[in-house]
């Protein structure tokens, strides 16, 4: 069965679900079963997918920032070297 007839069967089975509302109480206990349904679905599915993707998304953030500390570093150690030799020698500036 491809996507669109599942799409559609559930589309069925919730609208003959919706007419079996009579009243505001059964209103009110399906909203509650709706809402427990993608609480559960959010739990089981789309959380653990966002846990890992945010995982992911933060190693590579932590490696280029420390790509950019050791730049820094590296800059920095130059400017320090650049400064100690002009002082051993202050003609050469």
């Amino acid at each position: 069965m491809g996507t669109f007839e599942e799409f559609g069967k559930r589309i069925d089975e919730e609208i003959s679900r919706l007419k079996k509302i009579n009243d505001f109480e059964s209103f009110g206990k399906h909203v509650d079963e709706d809402l427990a349904r993608l609480n559960s679905f959010v739990k089981k599915e789309v959380a653990p997918e966002a846990e890992k993707r945010t995982a992911e998304f933060l190693r590579e953030v932590s490696k280029k920032l420390s790509e950019a500390a050791s730049k820094l570093e590296a800059r920095k150690a130059a400017r320090s070297s650049r400064g100690a030799k002009s002082q051993k020698n202050p003609s050469i500036s």
